[in-house]
């Protein structure tokens, strides 16, 4: 090709066809331009590729790291359920000394055993380093992502310290000040011991402070980023392969719980209502803001600011009839009435 191009050029000069080789090398340089243009394309499209293929391995990650995360949420809200119905008995008087011999009741462990929501975000921190480069497509993830791995790991992150700070503190002060502290390890022969967790103010108000961290803020917390987390892995399913199906035991499909939505009647005299809002099921108490409820599974809910977990029953030919919650280690029973 070049051997040819020569030969045209030289004919045209030996002919002294100036103008002629004026146009010819016109075009000729404007071949060249093309084929660097092309070959620029072609480098930027392969570039392009490999770098959305990056920044899809690295969602992949991050989808991993929260199925993960999501699922260890998921076993502290039923451990916080547990230790609910602990403090409220505690707190409401109706422990007995039969309950503290029982050793394997919890009840010496409420204000001391901890257990963090430890979160992983390796994934999440390679792809802010890449950020200029993430394809427009992807960009719409960004918002629920930073709302996860910054807000609220930082709000779940000062409660796992929070929370490790009251159960040291308690048991400083216990190693301090009572001679049965040892025997929290080893079985209890010291009478004083119950006495302290049966009638002492000062372990009630442990209790309470205790409550007040866990229960009003760090469970909380904890629902509100299995929330959000639920929601961003969902988000990167729907952008990298929307035709893969979804199994992680977290994503309940709406069909499963879609006749949830009624009349519901506490004692005769309380009415909730539950409904869906665009696409959102919502529950509705005169008094009351209305609380968006989040599925557990297709018949246990939760709602980010309350602290009870929603069972929904069904009847022998799989029709729901009535939801029960704890309150203050109360069993509420709510019929369906319409």
């Amino acid at each position: 090709m070049i051997n040819a191009l020569r030969k045209v050029r030289k004919s045209l000069l030996s002919k002294n066809s100036f103008l002629k080789y004026l146009l010819y090398l016109t075009g000729e340089i404007v071949l060249v331009i093309v084929g660097i243009l092309i070959a620029l394309n072609i480098n930027n499209t392969n570039e392009a590729r490999k770098n959305e293929d990056k920044v899809v391995s690295t969602l992949l990650q991050i989808q991993q790291e929260l199925a993960i995360d999501i699922n260890k949420a998921t076993d502290l809200i039923e451990y916080y359920r547990v230790k609910d119905s602990l403090i409220s008995l505690v707190l409401n008087d109706k422990v007995t000394l039969v309950d503290y011999q029982d050793q394997s009741s919890g009840l010496f462990s409420i204000v001391t055993n901890v257990v963090d929501l430890v979160t992983t975000n390796n994934g999440y921190n390679s792809l802010m380093r890449n950020i200029d480069n993430i394809p427009e497509r992807f960009e719409p993830l960004i918002e629920g992502l930073n709302k996860v791995y910054v807000d609220d790991k930082t709000q779940v992150d000062f409660y796992n310290n929070s929370i490790s700070d009251v159960a040291n503190t308690v048991l400083e002060k216990w190693s301090r000040q009572y001679e049965w502290y040892s025997e929290l390890f080893t079985g209890f022969t010291d009478d004083s011991a119950y006495d302290y967790f049966l009638n002492s103010p000062f372990y009630k108000n442990e209790v309470v402070t205790y409550n007040v961290i866990s229960m009003q803020n760090h469970l909380p917390f904890i629902k509100q980023y299995r929330t959000d987390a639920i929601k961003s892995y969902l988000g990167i399913a729907a952008l990298v392969d929307p035709t893969k199906p979804i199994e992680k035991r977290f994503v309940i499909p709406r069909l499963l719980y879609q006749d949830l939505p009624g009349t519901y009647r506490i004692q005769d005299r309380i009415e909730i209502e539950i409904s869906f809002d665009e696409g959102h099921l919502m529950l509705y108490r005169d008094g009351q803001p209305p609380r968006e409820l989040f599925p557990l599974s297709p018949t246990k809910f939760y709602a980010i600011n309350a602290r009870p977990i929603f069972n929904f029953h069904k009847d022998a030919e799989g029709k729901i009839i009535d939801f029960t919650i704890y309150n203050n280690n109360n069993l509420l029973t709510a019929k369906k009435v319409k």
